[in-house]
């Protein structure tokens, strides 16, 4: 136990107990008298075959009152029985409770490189499972092992307080016990350890392959998956066999040896019977304290297996607790705004990679109001200059201002309260239509809800749903059509009412009348508003008040749609031939 709370992360978990310190402690109390009030049983049998049995001094009042009087200390074994589980698993219900809390909090904290580098599930896995089976250390192990611990210190003074040479030869294993617990424990951490990774790995997957069903369906690919998954999860299977042998083979060497102490006991001391050197109610007390000693040495030794595995997962749930967000608040950050949206990069650069520059000295000023549409191949920058203004990413070198205010100097939240975000692929919850639209405002009234969805020309379709505003539309919006998702993804934004604007052209997939919907929405919600469009289509940004045009990380040129189209040997002109070409092409097919 002293070795296992050396480690860093256990004294972190630790940490959590303290507002529910007195629930342990009340635990602990009761569970000592709870292991402890058996000890008085050996004692009166001892005193019962010795004395009591003995036709010439029997004395029935005491030996009944002995009787109830056991009755009655097992009645406050009972209470303290259920005391102890009540206070023991409340600790530990409201210690994972506040764990599993603060993690979320965390993870909501953390940048968006974090989630980009691992999966979703494998980030749930931790969330989940590895918080539930660290439960088990507060809800038993912990106040077990103090139990324990204590009946085996108060029984080894019984043991040496009646017979001394008895007790040396009753103790005699107990040294091969330590050694080979140790030998055990480092071996069970390590197979549960790989085992919760690997469930993290299938996790992750099964969260996308769950979620890209129809994708592996119309590509015929179950079988293909089925072996992964079958790969994925015999490898887990093996890791928890390993670990199941690990923990059968431990079991079974400490259970020999448990077995043999009493075994060593008896031959030792029924020669000391014979001798008259020890009574035979000495021996039969002996020999049931014995048994009460090595019965906490095999619940320890379990719980050393119980140990090691909520040891792996509280380690892995602090590997994201020492994880960092990439971006935090400075230290001077403050709340500014409400901003008009004037945008300035000077001398930005960014990357994320050492070896590979994203963005090279981009310097840019978009006034307040103005449209601006990003150009560019793929991978040419278009998205990471974007993520740059809310601060998905923090600049290498350079700053961002708004209206003059260097956002390194904005507080995360008001910062991001300022702009309004509609990507090219709807992002919607499970739950209602209502929740979707209002979680762009929180505070919204349904007057608020109805008008933003009216603007974004999502109403009529939602008043023609069976439930309206409170129609359920499943996981991701499943339920709903592409232009119908992504008319509620601008309701939100309407709603947010932010003075800038950061759009991914959405209406390449959609038909003609929902495409045609949209556009006319997403002009309401362009006006006033400083907006940054990044472009696929060169023909929907023709009215942009100025278009940049990025290549590998650069900007390479700016102005307006005309003013583009007149330089003869412009990447600008050479995207939107090659677009207008194909389209010719396609229309005379």
């Amino acid at each position: 136990m002293l070795n296992i709370l050396k480690n860093s992360a256990l004294k972190k978990f630790l940490s959590y107990i303290k507002p529910y310190r007195w629930f342990i402690v009340a635990a602990t109390f009761c569970g000592l008298l709870k292991y402890n009030i058996p000890l008085v049983l050996p004692w009166v049998f001892k005193d019962v075959i010795d004395r009591l049995l003995l036709p010439s001094s029997f004395d029935f009042a005491r030996f009944h009152s002995m009787m109830i009087g056991l009755i009655v200390l097992y009645l406050f074994w009972a209470l303290f029985t259920y005391l102890r589980s009540f206070f023991a698993d409340r600790a530990g219900q409201r210690l994972i409770f506040d764990l599993r809390h603060e993690l979320y909090v965390h993870l909501q904290r953390m940048s968006l490189s974090f989630y980009e580098k691992r999966q979703v599930g494998s980030v749930a896995s931790r969330l989940i499972g590895d918080i539930s089976v660290a439960q088990s250390f507060v809800g038993a192990a912990f106040t077990n092992t103090i139990m324990d611990a204590s009946s085996l210190i108060f029984i080894t003074v019984l043991l040496f307080h009646m017979n001394w040479r008895l007790a040396l030869v009753s103790i005699a294993v107990f040294p091969f016990y330590v050694i080979l617990n140790k030998f055990f424990k480092s071996r069970i951490r390590k197979t549960s350890m790989l085992a919760q990774r690997k469930m993290e790995e299938i996790s992750g997957n099964l969260h996308e392959k769950l979620g890209g069903i129809s994708i592996i369906q119309s590509y015929t690919r179950e079988k293909a998956e089925e072996r992964l998954f079958f790969h994925d999860n015999r490898e887990y299977l093996s890791y928890q066999l390993e670990n199941i042998n690990h923990n059968a083979t431990a079991l079974a060497v400490i259970g020999f040896l448990t077995s043999v102490a009493p075994i060593l006991v008896v031959w030792y001391g029924a020669l000391q019977v014979v001798h008259g050197h020890l009574t035979v109610g000495q021996l039969t007390a002996f020999y049931a304290y014995l048994g009460m000693f090595y019965g906490p040495l095999n619940r320890l030794t379990e719980l050393n297996i119980l140990l090691a595995n909520s040891q792996s997962a509280i380690e892995r749930i602090f590997e994201v607790f020492n994880t960092s967000p990439e971006v935090v608040d400075s230290p001077i950050a403050k709340e500014y705004g409400p901003v008009k949206g004037e945008i300035k990069f000077s001398n930005v650069h960014f990357t994320y990679e050492v070896s590979k520059t994203t963005l090279k000295d981009i310097n840019l000023h978009i006034p307040a109001g103005c449209t601006v549409a990003l150009v560019g191949p793929s991978g040419a920058g278009k998205s990471t200059f974007v993520k740059l203004i809310p601060r998905f990413y923090d600049v290498t070198s350079g700053k961002i201002t708004i209206d003059g205010w260097d956002i390194r100097d904005f507080k995360l939240n008001c910062l991001r309260r300022q702009i309004a975000t509609v990507p090219q692929e709807p992002i919607l919850f499970s739950g209602t239509i209502y929740e979707n639209i209002v979680f762009g405002k929180p505070n919204a009234t349904e007057e608020d809800v109805q008008a933003a969805a009216i603007s974004a020309n999502a109403h009529d379709f939602i008043c023609k749903l069976p439930n309206g505003y409170q129609t359920e539309i499943g996981e991701g919006g499943m339920k709903l059509s592409g232009g119908q998702r992504q008319r509620i993804s601008l309701a939100r934004a309407f709603l947010k009412n932010a003075p800038i604007l950061l759009l991914d052209e959405a209406t390449s997939a959609l038909d003609s009348k929902a495409e045609n919907l949209i556009q006319q929405a997403l002009k309401r919600l362009m006006i006033g508003r400083t907006t940054l469009i990044i472009a696929h289509r060169l023909s929907t940004i023709q009215s942009a008040n100025m278009i940049i045009v990025f290549d590998n990380g650069e900007i390479v040129e700016i102005g307006n749609h005309q003013e583009l189209l007149e330089q003869s040997y412009g990447l600008y002109r050479g995207l939107y031939e090659e677009q207008f070409n194909k389209k010719s092409i396609m229309a005379i097919k």
